[in-house]
């Protein structure tokens, strides 16, 4: 069997609005702009002038970056010296703990440096799609689910603390979340610290105990958990616990049954009886 049972989800979003524009000024003017409730990824894909949030002085626009701003944030954009420039866009809504912590900094934004130019590629292909009208809502919005995937890995802030760098190692950071990563797709294997730190590229000494950091729990006691996860479904469809042990990463009954209880509370058994009331 392949493939993997979610049972933690993100919250539900809302893609609205993909856009590309190329525009040419002919009045020299600010922008006074804001959208309440609504996220905005704001892209340069050729040089746009000036920026600035509530928070910040002015920013200059080359191409290859991109804004995040939150909902209701106040941004101001400085055309005053731009005869014209193209850019690209995504408005969206919902609520999303790890854009929200993008934004949490000093500048109320997200100012993400895309010198490989991803961010771009995924918004072209969302706006292009979204050219097609409603018939092609659902394709543009599997280009969003890779920009939003590309925004949540991306690693620690710089200096100022508002901007980010999208590169080959966008999954530096997050030590947790590139941890867990690796074991959903590993679970069924004997997994030692040896082979995570190996194929994240840390070392073993600081492994564990940063991911206890970070996680709260310990890289033994997440493996087991996802393990206990992944058979739900199996659990369900009235395979016996035999076959499901080692099916996970359990090397038997016994000792899959423990740590199920351990994690729910009952028997496996008794949960799928459960259940099925």
């Amino acid at each position: 069997m392949s493939g993997f049972h979610f049972t933690e989800t993100p919250p539900p979003m809302l893609f609205n609005t993909a856009m590309e524009r190329e525009n040419r000024i002919t009045v020299p003017h600010v922008n006074h702009c804001a959208h309440p409730g609504k996220w905005v990824l704001d892209y340069s894909v050729t040089d746009c002038g000036l920026v600035k949030t509530e928070f910040t002085s002015w920013l200059p626009r080359p191409g290859g970056i991109g804004h995040l701003y939150p909902p209701g944030r106040r941004y101001y954009e400085d055309f005053r010296e731009r005869q014209n420039y193209r850019s690209a866009y995504l408005i969206f809504e919902g609520e999303n703990p790890v854009l929200r912590k993008l934004t949490e900094n000093s500048g109320g934004f997200a100012r993400i440096l895309d010198p490989e130019r991803r961010i771009q590629k995924y918004l072209q292909g969302a706006a292009a799609a979204a050219s097609r009208g409603s018939r092609g809502y659902w394709e543009s919005c599997s280009w969003f689910c890779k920009i939003l995937g590309l925004l949540e890995r991306l690693p620690p802030s710089g200096k100022p603390d508002y901007l980010y760098e999208l590169g080959d190692d966008a999954a530096a950071g997050n030590l947790s979340g590139r941890v867990k990563e690796y074991l959903e797709q590993n679970f069924k294997r004997q997994i030692t610290v040896k082979m995570i730190a190996r194929a994240l590229g840390v070392s073993e000494s600081g492994l564990s105990h940063r991911y206890r950091q970070e996680s709260g729990e310990t890289l033994f006691d997440t493996l087991l958990r996802i393990r206990v996860e992944q058979s739900l479904p199996l659990l369900q469809s009235g395979k016996r616990l035999k076959n499901i042990a080692p099916e996970v990463g359990f090397s038997n009954e016994f000792y899959y049954s423990r740590i199920f209880k351990r994690i729910y509370g009952k028997p496996p058994v008794c949960y799928r009886n459960t259940r099925k009331l």
